[in-house]
């Protein structure tokens, strides 16, 4: 009976080794391909983790953190908000931050245009702990406005800002440090959450996620849409306007590693992904180690349903780690978690 059971227990154990690694993506054959053309890649910013656009102006707001150099304990002063001209052959630029002291070192960032303002919230991490900072934008500076924080926020790693006192963020993590946050990732236990906060208090708005990543609403405010990366799905919600409240609508496989989530005018959905999740751990360890790169086009149809496409698939010599995509005017814009780059591409 002893023996039975060992033998149960270590195919168990030979069962969910194999189906993680294939889950990580790791028998995956990469091809590179792009559904456009290589325009320029820019090199001046590290970590061009995610991205906004004020479509309006034609602006592309970069988030730029040395991830590399943070890891290693070092400095990293060229981290900031930076921000890209697409009406001119400008190279990107960083913006001063007015009124803020201490480290700055964005994540994830979202943009807000009300009545005639323009705000720029951004996830900071920093010696201090990690918080959301809320900026005014206004003649090429970041002004700024108020400090978020709060216990629940123990991971913040994107949000999404639906007004300028209210937002929803995603922690990527149930736990900040320590065994289990590395046994949420290397068991898939779906401890990480959707934050809301209603001007007033914080609230989980959904739980149950592996590795809560991108986060983003329909052009209508109506939905919501989330990625949950080693879940390696995207997650689709009705939005209740008035309270924040969500009702899950759908759960799309898309079988990588998903990260942020961009829509354009049109209401399709573009989300950076790691086809290769365990090569992307080793990208992070070491500049050297290539990780595959993947763009994802999902557009939504009736009767909630979509088509994926895969924009752009690339083994990582040209760009490793991509974590976002944005598009404007026929192009397409695909920032990295790591490198010094960002690349600009015009689409077919």
């Amino acid at each position: 009976m002893k023996k039975k059971a060992l033998i149960i227990f270590l195919l168990g154990i030979i069962y969910f080794t194999g189906s993680t690694i294939i889950d990580a993506g790791s028998f995956k054959t990469i091809k590179n391909e792009f559904s456009g053309e290589l325009l320029q890649i820019y090199e001046s910013m590290s970590g061009t983790e995610d991205m906004d656009i004020d479509r309006e102006n034609g602006l592309l707001f970069i988030s730029s953190s040395d991830r590399w150099a943070l890891r290693n304990e070092k400095t990293a002063p060229n981290d900031g908000i930076y921000i890209l001209d697409l009406e001119s052959k400008d190279s990107p630029k960083k913006l001063e931050t007015n009124n803020y002291s201490g480290d700055f070192h964005p994540h994830g960032i979202s943009f807000l245009k009300k009545d005639s303002a323009s705000f720029l919230f951004v996830v900071n991490h920093n010696s201090k702990g990690d918080f959301v900072e809320l900026f005014k934008f206004e003649k090429d500076q970041l002004y700024h406005q108020r400090t978020f924080s709060d216990p629940m926020m123990c991971c913040p790693n994107d949000l999404v800002a639906v007004d300028v006192d209210k937002f929803y963020v995603t922690n990527d993590h149930g736990n900040k440090d320590g065994l289990m946050r590395v046994l949420e990732d290397y068991l898939k236990i779906a401890s990480s959450y959707l934050l809301y906060f209603d001007g007033t208090e914080y609230r989980k708005a959904y739980e149950g996620l592996n590795y809560a990543n991108g986060v983003a609403i329909s052009n209508d405010g109506q939905q919501l849409y989330l990625t949950h990366t080693t879940g390696r799905q995207m997650l689709t919600f009705d939005r209740k306007s008035e309270t924040g409240y969500l009702d899950i609508k759908s759960t799309l496989e898309l079988g990588s590693g998903v990260d942020n989530i961009t829509v354009d005018e049109e209401g399709n959905i573009w989300i950076g992904a790691h086809p290769k999740l365990f090569s992307f751990i080793e990208h992070s360890k070491d500049p050297a180690k290539n990780s595959p790169s993947e763009l994802l086009k999902v557009t939504p149809h009736e009767s909630n349903t979509f088509s994926i496409e895969r924009v752009f698939t690339n083994d990582g010599s040209q760009l490793s780690g991509s974590s976002v995509g944005i598009t404007y005017k026929g192009e397409v814009f695909i920032g990295v978690v790591f490198e010094n780059k960002l690349l600009r591409g015009k689409l077919n």
